[in-house]
């Protein structure tokens, strides 16, 4: 089934865009500067507002390199260690597998749409909540993906030689910001790819040998399954399971960023499976490993009291440009919905903001800030997934029309949801002390539901036509 609706490629639109420009005089400074800019604006779009030609497509590998560099990080580490601090062995081990199930459902359902429309999540926010109407969802994703990008570079910078120096920890912050929003800028093909083959694999190796250390340290494997968390009783099972689907539910969320560029569905499933149950599921049990062998929730501590601590430095500053550099990007394509300014600007804001909140999180002390950050997460992002996937799989019959005439300008179902949905989650989490259900994106789609039940019934009716026509031996028209 073709997925190209006549809609023109972002080198297209830039070529019709230079065509009908006025002529720009010979000799003209500003105007050479403009044009340039213009220029590199169009060139670091990555087909940001535009359906993914299918020559663009990437091998499974590579997309599979890009996801893993999400969550082969440094943040699933620590909240692995804080699993170790606070439960013991096998219950903070079914609290990381729980969590990293329920993400990659999220993720796969979410993924399917990005590779059969072959289409960002913000195009797909157009399309859910209206040119307009996508602007909030966008904006919160963006803002979210940012402030994942600002916490997990306090945690880099935490762990560099001299990063409790507030001053050398800011400069650490404003070097690491720019090296992660530099490469964010050039896309896919040329940024993320690359630096996902080399920061993965190495990533993985030192980590491993961190823990072998670690294992050692403890006495071995035995002494740390039956080990008692050193911060036994701070937190409850619930809420922590809760912590743990909220830092990959924006990245579920934003999954069609990457699975556009697969060039099948069973692509969506390998990658998910290294993602969340490989990368973060696999980077959990190693964080688990250490926080119950060391007992400390200091990243950088614990690894020099099983001395590596040069290794450790090493390790997360590695990690840093795959999974930095992958939520800049999430961050970078939601803002331009949400905004409506090139690529390229959104990408500089957002590293501003994440180089403020990076010192932030590392003056404040990091493994706290984090997780209290992780828990705002929850009342607002998991609404878009739930309502995304309500639109795409029930009420469009998995197949979306992007044409001006079919996307309205405000799809005020989808933007009732999303504000009932988040008045209830934080009445909720603030009124009634929930833990889990506001978590989940269950809320978003039973209120995009409950608001569509007579579009519901017309997609029922359509597909009890199409079922008779077909019987009937005459084909399905093509919607």
């Amino acid at each position: 089934m073709s997925m190209h609706h006549g809609n023109p490629s972002a080198s297209e639109s830039a070529e019709s865009a230079e065509s009908n420009s006025p002529p720009i005089p010979a000799g003209s400074d500003d105007n050479d500067a403009r044009t340039r800019a213009r220029r590199a604006a169009e060139a670091t779009e990555d087909f940001a507002a535009d359906r993914l030609p299918p020559d663009e497509s990437r091998s499974t590998l590579s997309i599979t390199l890009v996801r893993m560099g999400f969550t082969v990080s440094a943040t699933d580490l620590l909240y692995g260690m804080s699993l170790g601090l606070f439960f013991p062995f096998w219950t903070a081990l079914a609290i990381a597998l729980g969590s990293s199930l329920v993400v990659s459902v999220v993720s796969i359902l979410c993924g399917l749409m990005g590779q059969r429309e072959r289409i960002t999540t913000a195009l797909g926010l157009k399309v859910a909540f209206g040119r307009n109407g996508s602007r909030l969802p966008s904006f919160v994703i963006a803002l979210l993906s940012a402030g994942f990008v600002g916490y997990s570079t306090g945690i880099t910078a935490g762990v560099l030689p001299g990063g409790d120096d507030p001053w050398l920890g800011l400069v650490y912050c404003v070097v690491l910001s720019t090296i992660y929003t530099a490469l964010s800028i050039v896309g896919f093909g040329k940024g993320l790819t690359w630096v996902g083959r080399i920061s993965v694999p190495l990533m993985l190796a030192t980590v491993i040998v961190a823990v072998v250390a670690a294992v050692e340290h403890a006495g071995g494997l035995g002494r740390i399954v039956g080990a008692e968390p050193a911060r036994a009783g701070e937190a409850t099972v619930l809420a922590m399971f809760a912590l743990g689907v909220n830092k990959w539910m924006t990245g579920a969320t934003v999954t069609p960023d990457i699975t556009r560029f697969g060039k099948s569905t069973s692509t969506v499933y390998t990658t998910t499976l290294a993602e969340f149950m490989v990368g973060n599921f696999g980077f959990n049990l190693l964080g688990i490993l250490l926080g119950l062998g060391v007992g400390m929730g200091d990243m950088g501590a614990a690894f020099s009291a099983v001395g590596v601590g040069a290794l450790a430095a090493f390790a997360i500053f590695v990690q840093g440009f795959p999974h930095e550099v992958n939520n800049m990007y999430a961050a970078s394509l939601a803002g331009r919905t949400a905004i409506d300014v090139p690529r390229i600007a959104v990408n500089v804001v957002a590293g501003l903001l994440a180089c403020g909140l990076a010192y932030y999180g590392l003056t404040a002390g990091i493994l706290d800030a984090f997780l209290t950050y992780l828990g705002y997460l929850g009342y607002a992002i998991p609404l878009i997934p739930g309502i995304l996937i309500a639109d795409y799989f029930l009420l469009r019959r998995g197949r979306y029309d992007l044409s001006e005439a079919a996307v309205a300008a405000v799809n005020w179902r989808a933007v009732w949801a999303f504000t009932a949905g988040l008045a209830v989650n934080l009445v909720l989490g603030f009124g009634f002390g929930d833990a889990l259900w506001h978590a989940l994106p269950l809320t978003g789609a039973i209120f995009y539901v409950l608001f569509s039940l007579p579009q519901l019934r017309a997609a029922a009716a359509a597909r009890t036509a199409d079922r008779a026509r077909t019987a009937e031996g005459v084909s399905a028209p093509v919607r």
